[in-house]
């Protein structure tokens, strides 16, 4: 019916935006990954998925390993079954953009080169605003009372509760797809070597995250690195002058709990930390050693620190940072595209041409392999 009411012309253009389309939004879509660190990251890792096909978006989490004990030379074995997984699940979310071209502007722009570079224009646009809103939304708590439709970013899962001054981390207290990320919230145990005196966290009474303990007591914590404690050996509690060993401190602790598949790739941190981070390193070297994997990708303003990729991003709140290991981490969406879209549509009651770009799908995580910097308290 669309058809009947628009001169042949009309047609033949939609013919021509219709094809050159996907050549927009290809380019759009690459270009916002590109301009995204964690994004650019995620595609290198794989870690972008399509077609996540699902009523909800659902994972399993690994909580527990069979137990292993000691045989001798006879005996007979005794063979169980052991559930080991537990199911995340989320709901899915989405976002969405439109623009318009009214018949007056279409009129304007006769002549299919001007009307296609009309059209260039619309889809860069609405794919520019997408990436800037997204961006954000990666960092930002999927939980929050007035986020009930935003994606589940970062702040998702690194909820904290008891946490004193002397604490070199915060106790971990969330709920993320359903399950707490609490310490010893599934059972198991961890060791105490360290005494009362010394525990990273009094609260936790144990030695976490250094020692060693049961798989299912940490399956589902973040590290939560108190920035301003008074135990960084510094005599300061400023993340200047601390700035260092959190780092190196964070990425330790997240190999030792987390294997060698838990270090961190990277750290974003916000623009007062980053600066913070550089004044200290440059009191102590002439050269600082830019991030190879980083600046591969494009991304120039990179420090490389003990083999992770240190930088700065916008979308990071003020005094905090984020470690972050993208290879336990996804971006699943429902399209067979990152960002989807539909149009452009002919609409008789607005005269107009519709256009539309869209997601709809989630962020997974897997909470024990990342990290947050934060002075708690």
């Amino acid at each position: 019916m669309v058809a009947t009411l628009l001169s042949t012309y009309d047609v033949e253009w939609l013919g021509v935006i219709h094809e050159q389309t996907p050549r927009f939004m290809k380019g759009a879509a690459d270009e916002t990954v590109r301009r995204r660190m964690l994004l650019s990251y995620l595609r290198k890792y794989g870690r972008i998925v399509l077609n996540a096909n699902s009523p909800v978006c659902i994972w399993n989490i690994k909580y527990k390993q069979q137990p292993i004990e000691s045989a001798g030379d006879g005996g007979t074995l005794t063979f169980t079954r052991h559930d080991l997984y537990k199911q995340a699940a989320l709901n899915w979310r989405g976002y969405v953009g439109t623009d318009m071209m009214t018949e007056k502007e279409y009129l304007m722009n006769q002549g299919p080169g001007r009307i296609l570079n009309r059209y260039s224009e619309v889809i860069p646009s609405l794919m520019e605003a997408m990436t800037d809103n997204f961006g954000g939304e990666m960092i930002l708590d999927g939980e929050a009372a007035d986020r009930q439709n935003n994606l589940h970013g970062i702040e998702s899962f690194m909820g904290s509760s008891t946490t004193v001054a002397n604490d070199l981390i915060a106790k971990p207290g969330d709920t993320y797809a359903g399950l707490s990320t609490a310490v010893g919230n599934e059972g198991g145990s961890w060791s105490t070597a360290l005494g009362s005196n010394y525990f990273p966290n009094a609260s936790i009474a144990s030695d976490w995250p250094n020692g060693k303990g049961s798989y299912q007591y940490d399956y589902y914590s973040p590290l939560l690195l108190n920035a301003s404690s008074t135990r960084w050996g510094t005599g300061s509690t400023e993340f200047e002058a601390n700035c260092e060993r959190i780092i190196r401190q964070g990425i330790i602790w997240l190999a030792n709990k987390g294997g060698q598949s838990g270090r961190p790739k990277m750290v974003l941190l916000s623009a007062d930390y980053y600066s913070a981070f550089l004044n200290h390193l440059a009191v102590k070297q002439r050269v600082i050693v830019p991030h190879k994997e980083s600046q591969d990708l494009g991304f120039e303003d990179t420090v490389n620190f003990d083999g992770v990729s240190v930088a700065f991003d916008y979308e990071v709140p003020s005094r905090t940072g984020y470690m972050l290991n993208v290879q336990n981490m996804e971006l699943a969406s429902l399209d067979k595209v990152l960002f989807g879209y539909r149009g452009p549509d002919w609409s008789m009651p607005d005269r107009a041409w519709l256009f539309y770009v869209g997601f709809w799908g989630n962020m997974r995580y897997r909470p024990k392999h990342f990290g947050k910097i934060y002075p708690y308290a």
